[in-house]
């Protein structure tokens, strides 16, 4: 074989797994009709971690040089992380790490050993029982208890265009699949087949939104913060302290290392339905942290040996992101 056809080894792929396990603690679905329970929302700050961040519109647009290039998603034309992307996001993490269904898969993606998601039916209200997340987050004939507000910019963001190799999901999996945060690979600015271009904003991005919870359980809550990637470190003390532990990628074009954020707790308010205060008082990100750190004690529908292999592969990594085909 000649030299000229010696193909390189292929790029290693930047995707690392869960394995596929059910929890086998389900409940009877919580009813909205009343305040039961934990009931308020979070203020938080989602900062981007890997070099750029893409959330799509569905639009492609023309630049000054007559070139297309898939836009960012704004609102009222100013930039948007939409509720629904960063819910799904957190939703997927919280899947794995509870031993849930999962909720949405590709229609072209085949996951070995799944079953059904839980799915509520009017004939059979009375008997269902659901998982974790689907509880937690919602589900067919039942509306979750968890939701985000759009995350809007914190100060003038500017958007940069980039461009990438085209994507191709997968066929078969056979576990979890997340994808890795390591460093994006530029590419020159010619058009060429197979490849696109993004608009995207660049690392240290910020923007802000709110998480808003009703009638949940410690458990459950501990289950939502260690899926925004905030837990307790390791091998932690009798006495630890809830931290920052991994970026959650949200957007798009995660295959080729984009959408890495640290969400950053700045305060919660909880509703004091007891109480003639019914809104309760905001409280600072010191007073919040020993709230969380009391909800994250409780540890009852997280799957150890998941929650840890989530950890593991979502650090960052210190190599370049492949931008080949694959």
């Amino acid at each position: 074989m000649r030299a000229s056809q010696i193909r390189p080894l292929a790029e290693p792929k930047p995707f690392f797994w869960v394995p596929l396990k059910y929890s086998k603690r389900k409940e009877a679905p919580i009813s909205h009709e009343k305040f039961n329970g934990l009931n308020g929302y979070v203020d938080l700050e989602v900062k981007v971690q890997s070099d750029y961040l893409y959330v799509g519109s569905g639009m492609i647009l023309l630049n000054g040089q007559n070139q297309s290039y898939y836009a960012f998603a704004r609102s009222n034309e100013k930039l948007v992380i939409p509720a629904t992307g960063m819910k799904g996001s957190i939703r997927s993490v919280a899947e794995a790490i509870s031993g849930s269904c999962p909720a949405q898969i590709s229609k072209r993606e085949r996951i070995v050993g799944l079953k059904d998601a839980c799915t509520i039916k009017k004939d059979q209200e009375a008997m269902t029982k659901l998982c974790p997340a689907c509880g937690l987050f919602g589900t067919n004939g039942y509306m979750g208890r968890i939701h985000f507000v759009d995350a809007t910019p914190v100060g003038n963001l500017k958007t940069k265009i980039i461009k990438i190799s085209d994507l191709w999901p997968p066929r078969i999996a056979r576990a979890r699949k997340f994808y890795q945060t390591k460093s994006f690979v530029p590419q020159d600015n010619r058009a060429e087949r197979n490849h696109r271009f993004l608009e995207v904003v660049p690392k240290d991005s910020t923007f802000s939104t709110k998480l808003f919870f009703e009638n949940t359980s410690p458990g459950e809550m501990s289950l939502l913060i260690r899926s925004l990637g905030i837990g307790f470190p390791e091998g932690f003390s009798d006495n630890p302290n809830p931290k920052y532990l991994v970026p959650i990628k949200i957007g798009g074009a995660k295959p080729r290392c984009l959408g890495a954020v640290r969400f950053a707790l700045k305060g919660i308010r909880l509703l004091q339905t007891s109480k003639a205060d019914f809104f309760g008082k905001m409280v600072d990100f010191k007073e919040a942290y020993s709230i969380i750190k009391e909800w994250l004690m409780d540890d009852s529908l997280i799957d150890e040996e998941a929650w840890l292999r989530f950890l593991e592969g979502a650090k960052p990594i210190h190599e370049n992101c492949p931008k080949e085909l694959y």
